[in-house]
């Protein structure tokens, strides 16, 4: 190897260790500073569930108009004080507060407040106060390090009983950045050396492997590859040096193995994909159902095509295609990231959503049932296709088996139903 070419590596390796060391000194403070956030949102979120659970509306407004305390509220304060004791490194204070024109009163507080405390208005809770006092919506604000969110809680009639407030420290303080300094510090002085022994040891070291290299290089690949027309110098074949060489013939392996990933990919692609529609077939269907059966929440929709016999017979079989992907394009429009879409054979489509919220269930069924009956052919035809559905849902413990059936027999009822709107015939 020559001499220019052993620089050429040996600089190019001390930029980049250089390089790779301030880009990801300055990575792992954003990752810390990010994960903090995460981490107090996360802390925030569980201890406003946790005092949602524990604190009952209707006794926090008792409490605070009658101003006396009896068990239930010295339960209440007990278990709030143990969770920030719990978590005394993040959760700096718990507290629900009664927001009025003039001033706040504490009803709970795990930092000394008693009932009926008066609780300051300061610059940010003044420019907040309207909704303060309507009692409706949830927010967060930082203040300095500190995470501050306000929940609403109201009684069973629905009426204001305070704001949950929580206030979560920052996890990862100023300590966390100066043992990173002096880590990619130690890294960097460490890269450096690394890179001055490296050029002494190049010369004697790398010449052999890289003729070892290209030797394996030209037994294992075939002589028979096509020229790439794409990024024809991406393997610097046009070198003189040994570089050049093992380029060559690292390019013929590379097509080699390039060629087998593409058919393999491909394969894999076809094997779990209809290929009318594009959705996944009823062979990946199957693959998943060990998934399915432990997810934490599911929903399963059932979907069918109403009256697509007919217009096969009718129009033929090619028009009843575009209907099924028609059905196909506009199930899978309303599929979500942790959702998949399944041709179960025919004209029967299967939605299965994953470690899904409520809300996002009631946002699909909502959509579904605003549009139908969703037709699926043109104005012009004869006869009406429409999409009928059937859906279930589980959180917890659940069988899917059960939950696939009754999916199913709703999406029958779903399509007798549609048959007597649009007075399809029972075919």
């Amino acid at each position: 190897m020559s001499k220019s070419t052993r620089k050429s590596i040996t600089t190019s390796v001390l930029v980049t260790t250089i390089l790779f060391v301030i880009s990801s000194f300055i990575l792992s403070v954003f990752c810390i500073k990010n994960m903090s956030h995460k981490y107090q949102k996360s802390m925030a979120d569980m201890a406003i569930e946790f005092s949602a659970a524990v604190i009952n509306p209707d006794d926090a407004r008792e409490f605070l108009a009658t101003r006396n305390t009896d068990n239930r509220y010295t339960s209440v304060q007990d278990k709030l004080k143990q969770f920030q004791n719990e978590n005394k490194d993040f959760v700096q204070r718990i507290s629900l507060i009664d927001f009025s024109s003039s001033d706040g009163n504490y009803i709970y507080d795990t930092n000394g407040n008693t009932l009926g405390d008066r609780f300051e208005y300061n610059s940010y809770i003044n420019s907040v106060e309207s909704d303060l006092i309507n009692c409706r919506n949830s927010w967060t604000t930082y203040q300095k390090d500190t995470l501050l969110v306000f929940r609403p809680l109201r009684t069973s009639e629905d009426e204001s009983a305070g704001y949950i407030v929580a206030e979560i420290k920052e996890p990862f303080n100023d300590k966390y950045i100066i043992y990173t300094i002096i880590l990619y510090t130690v890294i960097l002085i460490a890269g450096i050396s690394i890179s001055v022994v490296f050029d002494a040891y190049i010369k004697k070291k790398l010449f052999i492997p890289i003729k070892k290299f290209t030797e394996t290089a030209k037994n294992i690949t075939s002589e028979n590859n096509n020229f790439i027309k794409e990024n024809p110098d991406a393997f610097e074949e046009d070198r003189d040096d040994e570089i050049g060489e093992l380029g060559k013939e690292f390019k013929k392996m590379f097509l080699s193995v390039n060629s087998n990933i593409e058919n393999l990919s491909k394969a894999l692609y076809d094997a779990n994909h209809d290929g009318m529609t594009q959705t996944l077939n009823k062979r990946c269907y199957q693959n998943m159902m060990p998934v399915f059966r432990e997810c934490e929440s599911i929903c399963i929709i059932y979907f069918d095509v109403n009256n697509l016999k007919l217009m096969n017979d009718t129009l033929g079989h090619e028009r009843g295609d575009m209907v099924i992907k028609r059905a196909a394009e506009y199930i899978q429009e309303i599929t979500g990231q942790n959702d998949y879409c399944f041709r179960m054979g025919g004209d029967e489509f299967l939605m299965v959503m994953t470690n899904c919220s409520f809300r996002q269930i009631d946002n699909v069924i909502e959509k579904l049932e605003s549009e139908a009956p969703f037709i699926l052919n043109g104005n012009s035809d004869p006869m009406k296709c429409a999409l009928s559905f059937g859906y279930s849902y589980a959180k917890g413990e659940y069988s899917y088996d059960e939950l696939l059936t009754e999916a199913e027999e709703n999406m029958y009822t779903k399509k007798a139903e549609l048959k007597n709107l649009l007075n399809m015939p029972e075919r």
